[in-house]
């Protein structure tokens, strides 16, 4: 992957600069879909940058693309790269498949978790977030970043399941408690107690205790 903008000459960027951007030629779906993207983000706390230059050196890649950049400012800022191919396995004569998929350096990743004096071992999971199918998903994500910056070890399905699916999940994952996640309160369900429906409001802290 590499910003292709930056290898440029300083006369080709500056006519880069008045070209128009990708953005500005965003199908409605790719609007809608892009939207939910950066939903997602804000919700988790995840800080972002723009790169309509950004470019990806494999042709199948559609929507998304991104980079991570650690805080090192050099040649190894980059850890991983990646984007969908929502079209790749059609293109090739499978069936309509949505994919996604990255690449990153081992070695660079390692050099960033030791900087931040983070380990590899996983926490027993404690909480687990599923959502009904009209659940409000970017409150499910802030409510998971706020048990996860608390130390507290939770987590969600990213995969699109159904909520079944997601409650089989959940029991497999071994998490002593779930929050079905509801459009207008959820339900706190802990291993041997009854279930306890509880407004959106008092999730966090129920949970917490």
């Amino acid at each position: 992957m590499f910003d292709n903008y930056a290898a440029k000459p300083p006369v080709v960027r500056a006519a880069l600069d008045e070209a128009p951007k990708i953005g500005e030629s965003l199908c409605e779906a790719c609007v809608g879909h892009f939207a939910q993207v950066r939903a997602a983000l804000a919700a988790t706390g995840v800080e972002y940058t723009l790169v309509p230059t950004l470019v990806r050196g494999l042709d199948y890649y559609s929507r998304t693309t991104w980079e991570f950049v650690g805080p090192m400012e050099n040649e190894n800022a980059t850890l991983s790269g990646g984007g969908r191919y929502d079209y790749l396995v059609e293109e090739i004569g499978g069936p309509p498949t949505p994919g996604v998929g990255f690449g990153a350096g081992v070695e660079r990743l390692l050099i960033a978790l030791e900087d931040e004096g983070v380990t590899a071992d996983a926490p027993k999971l404690e909480i687990f977030l599923a959502l009904e199918p009209d659940g409000p998903r970017p409150l499910a994500l802030a409510w998971l970043k706020n048990l996860r910056d608390r130390g507290i070890a939770a987590d969600t399905d990213f995969a699109g399941r159904s909520l079944k699916g997601q409650l089989t999940q959940a029991g497999r994952s071994g998490a002593d408690t779930i929050v079905i996640v509801g459009p207008d309160a959820a339900t706190i369900r802990r291993r041997g107690a009854a279930d306890e429906p509880v407004a959106h409001a008092e999730v966090l802290g129920r949970i917490s205790k």
